[in-house]
Order: structure tokens, then sequence, then C-alpha cells
């Protein structure tokens, strides 16, 4: 019962704080080094997945390191995205409506290490973040066995292998992390290479919806692939 009380306590106090998630962490892993194990309150915190970092050779002949983000790398991560959006005709996003500022990147990248059904890789060479891939889990409890794939590259490093690494390392490790069962992506039809690399790792086309993208008076058609893991 005297555990029981702390947990509650523990609870209570830390949900009233903005910054509960990264507390309640600082506390579990505290309690676990301090008693040994955690009460069973239906998580099951040994499952969340790690995932091993990778060093890799490319088309090109540079050797990459494809790794989880952390959060020293916010600014640099940051800079990549922001270099990457414009210079793709198939991410369906302005330059102007990236809105994050450094903090804020940071806080992004603490949301996928504290989700389990979550992940943010990014590929590195000398250095130099090239690009990156997230696998963004449902946060309802009736999806929650779902994700959704984003993922980007600089223009100078596409073509190389690298979009393909990335990919299979995230559904590798969706392949192990027992919270996942389905992830899917949405893509321009009109994006035939990154279609066919999705097939080739092993996504199903599932759906198309017409005129979903509208830049500069043209329309673009919506298709979604989806892949059980």
């Amino acid at each position: 019962m005297g555990y029981l009380l702390i947990w509650i306590y523990l609870f209570v106090g830390l949900a009233a704080n903005f910054k509960f998630c990264r507390k309640l962490a600082f506390v579990l892993g505290y309690i676990k080094k301090t008693i040994g194990a955690f009460p069973n309150f239906g998580i099951n915190i040994n499952e969340m997945k790690k995932f091993e970092d990778k060093s890799l050779e490319l088309k090109n002949g540079k050797k990459v390191v494809i790794r989880q983000a952390e959060v020293r790398d916010a600014e640099k991560l940051l800079k990549c995205i922001k270099t990457y959006v414009p210079q793709s005709n198939y991410i369906p996003k302005l330059e102007q409506e990236i809105k994050l500022n450094v903090e804020q990147e940071v806080e992004w990248i603490n949301s996928f290490r504290i989700n389990d059904n979550s992940i943010l890789l990014i590929a590195e060479y000398d250095n130099q973040i090239l690009g990156n891939i997230d696998l963004t889990g449902n946060r309802r409890k009736m999806m929650e066995h779902t994700a959704v794939v984003g993922m980007g590259i600089l223009q100078e490093w596409r073509n190389s292998g690298l979009g393909t690494a990335l990919l299979s390392s995230a559904i590798e490790w969706a392949k192990l992390n027992s919270a996942l069962e389905l992830v899917w992506l949405q893509v321009y039809t009109e994006n035939k290479i990154a279609i066919n690399l999705y097939r080739k790792i092993g996504f199903k086309e599932k759906g198309i919806i017409k005129n979903f993208f509208k830049q500069e008076g043209r329309y673009f058609d919506n298709l979604t692939m989806v892949m059980n893991v």
C-alpha cells in the first residue's frame, strides 16, 4: 500500500508540471536503479527497442553513419531540414512554414525518445547531417500500433543509396519493436523514384486521393502505401 501511495503522489505531482515526460523518465530511471524493478502498470519499458548505430558505404564511396537523433543534433538537423525542403518538389511544405526554432527542435527530438512506437534517425557524414527519417507513432490508443513515415535528404546526397539505407534501417527497427504492427506513408503519384523504393522495401499501394496537393495552381494526386511489420 505504501508503494502505491508513493506512485500516486509522483504521478499527480509530475503531471502538473509542463515538462512532465522528461521528469517522469528521470524518476522511473532512478526508481529502477534503486529498487531494481518497476511496478507493473501495463508498460513494459524494457520492450522499447534501442537502435544500434550503423556505418555503411554508399554508391558514391562515402561512408555514412545512421543513428538515432539526439538533443545535441537539434541545430544541425534543423539546418538540414530547412535546406532540403525547398530543394524538393515532393515535400508538401513551404520553407516559410518551418516555424521551429532550436529549442522547439530539441522538444521534437525528445518526443521520439520517450514514445516507444516512434523513432527519429539521422544520416551523418563528416559531422554533417545529410538527411533524416522518422516513424511517428500514433498516440491514440486504438491506433498506437501504427506509425507514419517521413523522410528527407539533401539534394546532393539523393540517388546515392542513402534513401534506401534510411528506410531499411527504420523498417528493421519497426519489425523488432513489439509496439508496432503497421507503418504507412503518403507520396506524390508523380514521384516514381520514391514509389519504386517503397515497393522494393515492401510497401503496398492502398489508394489514391485525386487532387490532394495544390501548388501554384496545379493539382497533384496522393498515394497511400502501407506495410505490415
